[in-house]
């Protein structure tokens, strides 16, 4: 690797810096995927909950899948309750460490030179390409590359050092997985004693166990345990269940490139503003980040003015979508529980209107329903 000229290093092994990585090495570039972590796919705080249009569109490993969601029952701060069945499956749930280790295989198999435990500390600019540091200060090592794509997830060190922005603000995804009696479907509670302006999730995993979260601002694990004790009381097995914590970006970061520098998924904050999940956003952005820099490589131009076409073409697609999450949850947070349950009976009693919603449900994309659902709530409160 010393003195080696790379075409691409990619900075991150989660599945959307692995699948950028096995896209470019496929259309014929060399490339490096440098990962901190000395294994992929450990201790991944997610639901796994995928959509099928991500496994129909992009090539994701199936033996990863673990169960199907087709009903999602949502309850209200009085436990008011409304059930949504699609008429096809609506999303895949899948075991994360089988995902994102499927995801680095199918690069390694496409050439891509792939190193774990290796952590990226700094990259410098040179005429033609990029110098970028790796390892600690008793061990560096330094690779080069005309391009480094930044898949890094929630660490935004050196967002920092390359003048790169963040994302506008941040959630907490908290998350446990227990035995539970009882839970046969998705279960979604809303409510401000749950998360103002967000929500917790049931996830059935099969044989008795689930996935049980809270999204929310601030105090996630106060959160999530006051909802297990407030609507799981009893059913839970487990005393003390360990709980994991993460940030999850909340709005697209000011610039996503500089000269020979691009930035995707959560790195870039491409997730959903809604709900929290970034790997069908992550890999739609990927998928637009690699013809960019194909169109970059094939004009021998990959500076910023050339790259910037990236961040206009994903927020162009996406950005109505992450501002329409965030101005709903700005609104939901102003709900009192009275307020919410009064909305879940409306919707529940008036059959044209559950049936106006569930025609503008699509699982990736939100703003059509929440357009609907915002028109309805100034009649409403």
């Amino acid at each position: 690797m010393k003195n080696k000229l790379y075409d691409i290093l990619v900075v991150g092994g989660g599945p959307i810096g692995s699948y950028t990585a096995c896209q470019l090495a496929d259309r014929g570039f060399e490339v490096v995927l440098m990962e901190e972590d000395d294994e992929v796919g450990k201790d991944v705080i997610c639901t796994g909950v995928i959509s099928t249009e991500a496994f129909q569109r992009f090539s994701l490993p199936k033996e990863s899948i673990i169960s199907e969601i087709k009903t999602i029952t949502f309850f209200s701060p009085s436990s008011v309750t409304i059930d949504y069945t699609s008429s096809s499956t609506l999303a895949l749930v899948v075991d994360r460490g089988l995902f994102d280790r499927g995801i680095l295989e199918q690069a390694r198999k496409k050439g891509v030179d792939v190193h774990l435990g290796e952590k990226v500390r700094q990259v410098n600019s040179c005429d033609d390409f990029l110098e970028i540091e790796t390892g600690n200060e008793d061990c560096a090592k330094k690779v080069r590359a005309r391009v480094v794509v930044l898949a890094t997830g929630i660490n935004y060190q050196l967002h920092r050092s390359l003048g790169l922005g963040l994302p506008g603000g941040f959630m907490q995804g908290t998350q446990t997985e227990v035995e539970v009696e009882g839970l046969s479907e998705t279960e979604i509670y809303l409510g401000k004693r749950i998360s103002a302006g967000a929500f917790a999730w049931a996830l059935p995993l099969g044989n008795g166990w689930a996935r049980m979260g809270v999204l929310a601002e601030s105090k996630g694990v106060s959160h999530l345990k006051g909802f297990l004790e407030e609507r799981f009381a009893g059913r839970v097995k487990q005393e003390n269940p360990r709980i994991f914590q993460k940030r999850i970006a909340c709005g697209a970061v000011k610039r996503s490139v500089r000269n020979r520098i691009l930035a995707v998924g959560e790195a870039a904050g491409q997730v959903k503003t809604t709900t929290g999940g970034g790997i069908f956003y992550g890999l739609l952005c990927s998928e637009i980040a690699i013809n960019v820099l194909q169109d970059g490589f094939s004009k021998g131009d990959l500076s910023e003015k050339q790259l910037i076409q990236y961040d206009k073409l994903w927020k162009s697609k996406l950005g109505k979508e992450l501002r329409m999450g965030i101005w709903m949850r700005r609104v939901m947070k102003k709900l009192s529980d009275k307020q919410i349950d009064k909305i879940f009976e409306f919707v529940r009693d008036k059959v044209s209107v559950r049936e106006m919603l569930e025609r503008r449900i699509k699982f990736d994309y939100h703003t059509g329903v929440i357009s609907l659902g915002l028109r309805l709530l100034r009649g409403l409160v």
